[in-house]
Protein backbone atom coordinates (compact mmCIF):
# COMPACT_ATOMS: atom_id res chain seq x y z
CA UNK A 1 0.00 0.00 0.00
CA UNK A 2 1.41 3.60 -0.60
CA UNK A 3 1.98 6.18 1.57
CA UNK A 4 -1.06 8.44 0.01
CA UNK A 5 -3.23 5.27 -0.22
CA UNK A 6 -2.69 4.53 3.71
CA UNK A 7 -2.37 8.20 4.64
CA UNK A 8 -6.41 8.33 2.57
CA UNK A 9 -7.65 5.08 4.57
CA UNK A 10 -6.11 6.87 7.75
CA UNK A 11 -8.68 9.45 6.99
CA UNK A 12 -11.45 7.35 6.44
CA UNK A 13 -11.08 5.41 9.20
CA UNK A 14 -10.93 8.60 11.48
CA UNK A 15 -13.97 10.01 9.79
CA UNK A 16 -16.15 6.54 10.43
CA UNK A 17 -14.59 6.98 13.97
CA UNK A 18 -15.90 10.62 14.29
CA UNK A 19 -19.44 9.16 12.73
CA UNK A 20 -19.50 6.56 15.49
CA UNK A 21 -18.75 9.12 18.49
CA UNK A 22 -21.83 11.78 16.87
CA UNK A 23 -24.20 9.13 17.11
CA UNK A 24 -22.94 7.87 20.43
CA UNK A 25 -22.91 11.40 22.00
CA UNK A 26 -26.58 12.61 20.14
CA UNK A 27 -27.59 9.06 21.76
CA UNK A 28 -27.30 10.03 24.85
CA UNK A 29 -27.98 13.55 24.83
CA UNK A 30 -31.69 12.09 24.27
CA UNK A 31 -31.46 10.20 27.43
CA UNK A 32 -30.59 7.02 25.85
CA UNK A 33 -28.99 3.82 27.54
CA UNK A 34 -25.29 4.22 27.51
CA UNK A 35 -25.21 0.21 27.74
CA UNK A 36 -26.84 -0.26 24.57
CA UNK A 37 -25.59 0.48 21.71
CA UNK A 38 -26.02 3.01 19.00
CA UNK A 39 -27.45 2.58 15.38
CA UNK A 40 -30.40 0.90 13.17
CA UNK A 41 -30.46 -2.46 15.01
CA UNK A 42 -31.46 -1.36 17.93
CA UNK A 43 -33.88 1.27 16.46
CA UNK A 44 -31.29 3.91 17.99
CA UNK A 45 -30.63 5.73 14.99
CA UNK A 46 -28.98 9.36 15.64
CA UNK A 47 -27.36 9.95 12.19
CA UNK A 48 -29.02 12.27 9.74
CA UNK A 49 -29.34 10.42 6.46
CA UNK A 50 -26.93 11.92 4.53
CA UNK A 51 -24.02 10.81 7.71
CA UNK A 52 -25.58 7.69 7.41
CA UNK A 53 -24.90 7.07 3.36
CA UNK A 54 -20.94 8.39 4.66
CA UNK A 55 -21.13 6.10 7.35
CA UNK A 56 -21.58 3.07 4.68
CA UNK A 57 -19.80 4.71 1.91
CA UNK A 58 -16.85 4.42 4.51
CA UNK A 59 -17.34 1.44 5.90
CA UNK A 60 -17.72 -0.39 2.39
CA UNK A 61 -14.32 1.40 1.42
CA UNK A 62 -12.17 0.41 4.71
CA UNK A 63 -13.14 -2.99 4.72
CA UNK A 64 -12.92 -4.26 1.24
CA UNK A 65 -12.90 -8.54 0.31
CA UNK A 66 -8.92 -7.74 0.59
CA UNK A 67 -8.67 -6.02 3.97
CA UNK A 68 -11.46 -8.97 5.55
CA UNK A 69 -9.17 -12.25 3.56
CA UNK A 70 -5.89 -10.35 5.25
CA UNK A 71 -7.67 -10.04 8.60
CA UNK A 72 -8.94 -13.61 8.50
CA UNK A 73 -5.88 -15.26 7.53
CA UNK A 74 -4.00 -13.03 10.36
CA UNK A 75 -6.44 -14.35 12.93
CA UNK A 76 -8.61 -17.07 11.42
CA UNK A 77 -12.62 -17.07 11.42
CA UNK A 78 -14.67 -17.11 14.41
CA UNK A 79 -14.65 -20.93 14.39
CA UNK A 80 -11.34 -21.36 14.89
CA UNK A 81 -10.45 -18.92 17.42
CA UNK A 82 -13.54 -20.82 19.44
CA UNK A 83 -11.77 -23.68 18.96
CA UNK A 84 -8.59 -22.50 20.15
CA UNK A 85 -9.39 -20.83 22.45
CA UNK A 86 -11.65 -24.28 23.79
CA UNK A 87 -8.46 -26.11 23.60
CA UNK A 88 -6.19 -24.00 25.55
CA UNK A 89 -8.51 -23.76 28.41
CA UNK A 90 -8.97 -27.51 28.06
CA UNK A 91 -4.66 -27.58 28.55
CA UNK A 92 -4.84 -25.28 31.76
CA UNK A 93 -7.32 -27.53 33.43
Amino acid sequence: MTVTNDHNKQEQIRRLVELGSIARQRHLDTGGNPHLSVGSLNNNDTLNEEEKQEFLKLANQIFDDKSIANYLKKNGNLRERFMAMKESMRISE
